[in-house]
């Protein structure tokens, strides 16, 4: 969902230092938005070695209520799911059209 957000945020948000940068997939192939793209993939990757770890006595991807909100229970956990399945497809066909057309995730809209 994140991916699919990210591909509709960027055609209006800049970071300082990135006005450069193209939008869409061209973003990860030209500097200095390949260097903002490995400092993500660093981050990430270090966030998902060492922080947000897998307990091998939970089931796969349950890490129970980290912000205590008292909503983890199956029906909570169904529709999370649901909701990565939808931000995946979602992400999946932002990028198959613009690879099609060549156009970022907003100008698929018309905007």
């Amino acid at each position: 969902m994140m991916a699919a957000l990210g591909a509709v945020v960027q055609h209006y948000v800049k970071f300082p230092g990135f006005e450069s940068v193209p939008t869409g997939l061209g973003a990860v192939t030209t500097a200095p938005g390949t260097y903002g793209f490995a400092a993500l993939f660093l981050v990430s990757g270090r966030l998902e070695l060492a922080i947000w770890t897998q307990d091998d006595k939970k089931e796969p991807g349950n890490f129970g209520d980290p912000a205590g909100l008292n909503m983890y229970n199956p029906e909570m956990r169904q529709k999370e799911i649901n909701n990565g399945r939808m931000g995946m497809f979602s992400a999946i066909g932002i990028i198959g059209a613009e690879v099609l057309s060549g156009k970022d995730g907003m100008n698929q809209l018309g905007f």
